[in-house]
């Protein structure tokens, strides 16, 4: 290398926001609230998540201090926020009820429930969750953004709190993403196993 070829950048990596689970749920419940405009929460559903522009973006950016930390935190970020306002009901007066954030509801048992307390087959079938959890990086955030979708059309809420930290930990932190994924799918999979007995009893 010559001294007048400059040396190639460093790829650019994430820093993790303190309590960023916590930070997802906040926003969830930002969402939710009845004063929060109709017109920022199309725009936020409508965002190209890998080129956010919406000036709500931005915003809840700086209110949560998720600026200055790179773009590719920024553009986590933007997923996060495009699935919480894509599974945030419109209808309602119940904030609780219009929150996209459910804590007592963990990601793979609500991908198997769907919209039912009881189910005999995945409403998020077996194969779209092998994909999901064996996806990385462009590919898993396409199939994060049709999974947000599938689950806003059926009313769908969860663990906001454990989608966040799924997202933001991938090609960042791989054994607490590995730790996520196994969540994922032991709560998947120990829902099936109730339904199947169930249907057997």
């Amino acid at each position: 290398m010559t001294a007048s070829t400059p040396a190639p950048e460093a790829p650019e990596a994430p820093i993790p926001s303190p309590n960023r689970g916590d930070t997802a749920v906040s926003i969830a419940g930002q969402m939710a609230r009845s004063g929060f405009r109709r017109g920022d929460l199309a725009e936020l559903r409508r965002m190209d998540v890998d080129a956010p522009g919406p000036a709500v973006f931005w915003r809840l950016m700086a209110e949560n201090e998720l600026l200055g930390r790179g773009t590719v935190l920024e553009s986590k970020w933007a997923l996060i926020l495009h699935g919480i306002a894509l599974m945030t009901p419109t209808g309602g007066e119940d904030n609780a009820s219009r929150s996209a954030h459910n804590g007592l509801m963990p990601v793979g048992r609500a991908l198997f429930l769907g919209d039912e307390t009881t189910r005999q087959t995945a409403f998020y079938s077996e194969s779209r969750l092998n994909r999901l959890l064996t996806a990385r990086g462009p590919i898993l955030r396409t199939l994060l953004a049709r999974m947000f979708r599938m689950l806003a059309a059926a009313g769908v809420s969860f663990n906001w709190r454990e989608m966040a930290q799924f997202i933001l930990n991938d090609n960042y932190d791989e054994d607490a993403a590995e730790m996520s994924r196994r969540r994922i799918a032991r709560n998947y999979y120990q829902t099936q196993r109730r339904a199947a007995q169930s249907n057997d009893t």
